[in-house]
């Protein structure tokens, strides 16, 4: 694409690429020079023009290289996001757009609208879990790539048929203004509570990150709201520039503190049938999925689900509220429903044929913990079982969070098993003493193995008959971050296999 065309009065010099990291440059790239939290891409645009960039878009003076078009604006990430729909053909002006943002919940949400919506209009997904179209699956890199990546991948989706997609959207991709030129038809919000507080240092700031995905939407796009959710629901509505509705449940939410921590044991329920848009009653719970009525417009539809827990019917309330209002009839969705796709480390059950249950999920938040650990003990209500969860916490992220994480597993659980997950430049052993705080506080048996693989296999030798081992925190991360970045890691899911195998073979 010329430079004239992406920035008018500039010369008709051909751009055949366009990056913000400079060991990406190719000749003729066009380098944009972003100031980021600990790098300031200025310094690098030096680099940028040695390796062949062609023009440099800068937003303060940089040395100047004959051969090399420099652009100063006022502001690069603005014009990076402008530039980078451009250069890719505005891909998501010619798609179904679903963008979900909350705290939990965004992944499962986002992969049920790609997988039921595709019988409808073929539906990629883009977000922690892959970036996914067809047959096609590659590990992200962020949850929300920056606006080349995520328009890139976008025209990929569209040039493979793809005309929609569902994408998850970060809080720090939304500050950070990501998706700034992605064109939503549809934005999903979850539920708030506490997380991710090392970057937004506040709740308010938290919360008003996330309301920028719904303050961007255009006039004639839908918001889709968590009715039961009352920490966020009227603030959302405010700042809405286009309809919205709404969804929720006969039992109500889990309720937050003014921390953003769920109070144990609450419910919050906030409407009926006839208040809310798409409403779930006579909610009837089982270990391996869910029946409700699905109540919409003054009519009921019953629904039966494999998906288990009462946070994985928000869940699906969400996803079904965004396809239907975008198109999708309620009759052809309804009977999908029974046997939704298995979201990859969500909830997922770890079968090798042993007489208890292994759950690997991604739960990594308080309220993801609240969660999951009321799934588990209704689960061993009927068994008569024990619970073992084990899990960790990362390093250089939200410390406050540790203690109150193991005080919810010291409460809930049997014994835990502390170990690694994602420690960056932290020792295990100190973000485990950070742990173990809330865990000894309700005297709960637990251990500390630093080696994950091995904490696993010993989870899963506690178990007996009817009991539930939880595997928390990575979900189905083929990695691990460490201080030199990423190192491959088995998996969860894989490493419960392995040792499940490994007892039944003794």
């Amino acid at each position: 694409m010329l430079l004239s065309t992406l920035f008018a009065g500039q010369p008709d010099i051909e751009i055949s690429g366009i990056t913000l990291d400079s060991r990406t440059v190719r000749p003729g790239y066009m380098f944009f020079c972003i100031e980021g939290t600990e790098l300031d891409g200025h310094k690098f645009a030096g680099k940028a023009a040695e390796a062949g960039a062609a023009a440099i878009v800068c937003s303060k003076p940089v040395t100047k290289v004959s051969g090399v078009t420099c652009i100063q604006v006022c502001d690069t990430s603005v014009e990076l996001n402008r530039v980078s729909d451009l250069f890719f053909d505005r891909p998501s002006r010619r798609m179904t757009v679903f963008g979900a943002t909350g705290t939990n919940g965004k992944s499962t949400m986002t992969s049920i609208i790609s997988d039921i919506y595709s019988a409808y209009k073929p539906c990629g997904y883009m977000g922690t879990i892959a970036i996914r179209y067809g047959g096609f699956s590659r590990v992200p890199n962020l949850t929300t790539p920056d606006p080349v990546e995520t328009h890139a991948n976008l025209k990929e989706m569209l040039d493979h048929g793809m005309q929609a997609v569902a994408m998850e959207v970060s809080s720090q991709g939304l500050d950070r203004g990501r998706v700034d030129s992605v064109d939503f038809d549809c934005a999903v919000f979850t539920n708030l509570t506490h997380d991710h507080l090392d970057y937004h240092k506040t709740m308010e700031n938290y919360f008003d990150a996330k309301k920028r995905l719904f303050r961007n939407l255009r006039p004639d796009a839908v918001a889709v709201l968590n009715a039961d959710d009352a920490i966020s629901i009227e603030g959302l509505k405010e700042c809405c520039p286009c309809r919205y509705v709404t969804y929720g449940t006969d039992q109500g939410e889990t309720s937050v503190d003014e921390n953003g921590y769920p109070v144990s044991g609450s419910r919050c329920r906030s409407g009926t049938a006839e208040t809310i848009d798409y409403f779930a009653e006579n909610i009837r719970l089982k270990a391996d999925g869910t029946e409700f009525t699905l109540c919409h417009k003054g009519k009921r539809y019953p629904v039966a689900t494999n998906l288990a827990a009462l946070y994985n019917i928000y869940n699906l309330l969400g996803a079904i509220a965004a396809m239907h209002e975008c198109g999708m009839p309620l009759e052809q969705m309804i009977p999908l429903l029974a046997d939704i796709p298995q979201v990859d480390g969500r909830m997922e059950r770890i079968d090798e044929g042993q007489d208890f249950t292994v759950i690997v999920d991604y739960a990594h938040t308080p309220d993801g913990y609240e969660k999951i650990f009321s799934y588990a003990l209704e689960i061993t209500r009927e068994s008569g079982g024990k619970i073992y969860a084990v899990f960790g916490c990362p390093g250089k992220r939200d410390t406050d969070k540790r203690p109150v994480m193991g005080e919810i597993a010291g409460r809930c659980a049997d014994e835990v098993v502390i170990t690694s997950q994602d420690p960056r430049d932290s020792e295990p052993a100190e973000i485990a003493k950070d742990i173990l705080k809330g865990v000894e506080k309700n005297n709960c048996r637990h251990s500390f193995i630093e080696d994950r693989e091995a904490a696993i296999e010993k989870g899963i030798r506690l178990a007996g008959p009817g009991d539930v081992v939880l595997a928390l925190g990575k979900g189905s991360e083929s990695y691990m971050y460490y201080e030199e970045g990423r190192r491959p890691w088995i998996t969860d899911a894989e490493a419960a296999r392995q040792a499940l195998r490994k007892l039944a073979e003794e």
